[in-house]
């Protein structure tokens, strides 16, 4: 599943189905989020396990971004992106994403973490630091440990 949690007040939820066969749900989550007066779009992601399935909902994701985000609007783009590797990342490089550069954040399992498979890209935002919360709490919750982001504008 998919969730955001923000202190700022949100607008309308969106779900969008990007699933691509019967055998995995998945989906992308649209939140915009009032911060100071201005609307950032958030887009939390969960993409499947196949590498083929996750470069056709990374195109799908660019479309929808194209269609429902306003060009040049501050825009997140977070989540379950399920790619042990960078190529995702290589593929997610369009209309001006950029992602969270630096060390990498493990993620994955959450009870022993060796893997970043969560990721943010963010456009018209500056990533200052980017942490997962560690501890059997977390571990208890999901698989994947949470991404905490700091950012400016």
């Amino acid at each position: 599943g998919n969730a955001l949690l923000s202190r700022w007040p949100i607008g309308d939820i969106g779900h969008h189905d990007v699933s691509d066969h019967r055998f995995e749900q998945r989906g992308l989550l649209h939140v915009p989020v009032l911060w100071q007066g201005v609307e950032v779009h958030a887009v939390v992601a969960h993409l499947g396990l196949i590498h083929a399935s996750r470069v056709r909902q990374i195109e799908r994701l660019a479309a929808f971004i194209a269609d429902e985000v306003p060009p040049g609007a501050p825009l997140l783009v977070a989540g379950d992106f399920n790619d042990w590797g960078t190529r995702v990342r290589k593929l997610l490089r369009v209309d001006s994403l950029n992602a969270f550069e630096g060390p990498r954040t493990l993620t994955y399992p959450s009870r022993f973490p060796v893997a970043q498979l969560d990721h943010i890209y963010a456009r018209g935002l500056q990533p200052l630091s980017l942490a997962s919360p560690r501890g059997r709490i977390w571990s208890r919750m999901s698989d994947h440990l949470p991404l905490i982001a700091e950012l400016s504008f």
